[in-house]
This record gives structure tokens, sequence and C-alpha cells, in this order.
């Protein structure tokens, strides 16, 4: 039976908090996407209201709904940087789950290579056992 990996459940665990950070990243980064998006669609809308003023009710109109415009793309920015602030978080969470799991990655390649070499070696010896058996035989050598 062959030796297994003695860290292969710690690097499984390592393996799956990277997927869920790869995950919170995507997620993160979904959400920045959106509310870039709903930010733009507004701005777009609000710039392609051209009203012409008639009476002094409709300047006021005007004028209330622009501030309240502005004060809504003022919070919108602020969930744009909030967003913007969660992917950078999620972003190093990730690198840093990814740098965690890297290490016992290449453990594992180290010890897969050492086993594999193992491997080769001990099959050598097989084979060199045979054909000096072989050898031996031919040569009239044989055990007796």
């Amino acid at each position: 039976m062959s030796a297994q990996f003695s860290l292969a459940g710690l690097l499984r665990l390592r393996k799956l908090e990277e997927d869920q950070r790869a995950a919170e990243l995507n997620s993160a980064r979904d959400r920045e996407a959106v509310g870039l998006a709903r930010t733009r669609r507004i701005r777009r809308t609000l710039a392609e209201g051209h009203e012409d003023p008639t009476a002094h009710a409709s300047l006021a109109s005007i004028a209330a709904t622009r501030a309240s415009s502005a004060s809504m793309l003022s919070e919108l920015g602020e969930v744009d940087k909030a967003n913007a602030a969660e992917v950078d978080k999620a972003v190093a969470a990730h690198s840093d789950a990814h740098r965690k799991s890297l290490g016992f990655e290449k453990l594992e390649e180290r010890f897969e290579e050492r086993k594999r070499a193992e491997e080769l070696r001990d099959e050598q010896l097989l084979l060199d056992d045979l054909s000096s058996r072989a050898w031996h035989v031919a040569n009239g050598e044989g055990e007796q």
C-alpha cells in the first residue's frame, strides 16, 4: 500500500476556504457591477430629461427634482464606494486563502515526486534482481 500525503485533509480544507473566498469575491464583484450599472443608468436618465419650465411652479418642481436627484446620486456614490471597498477586501481574503493553499499544494507536489521516485527505484531494483537471476540461470549458476 502506498503512503498517503499526511496533510491531504488540511489541503482539502484550505482549497475549500479558497473556493469559498473566490465565491465571495465573485459575489462582491457582481454587486459592484450591478451598483455601477444602476448609477450609470440613473445618470443617463437624468441627463436625458430636458424640460423647459413655463411657469414658476414647474421651475420650482425641476429644482426640487434636481436637488433630490443630486442627493440620491451622492448616496449611490457612497454605496458604489462601499461596494468597491468590499471587492478590495474580498480580493485580499481570496489572495490570502490562495497563498495558504499554495504552500500545501507545493508540499503535496514534492511528496508525490518523492513517492514516484521511490516507486521507480523499487521497480528498478526488482528489474535488476530479475535480470540478475535470469543471467545466473542462463549461465548455469542457478539456485539449487
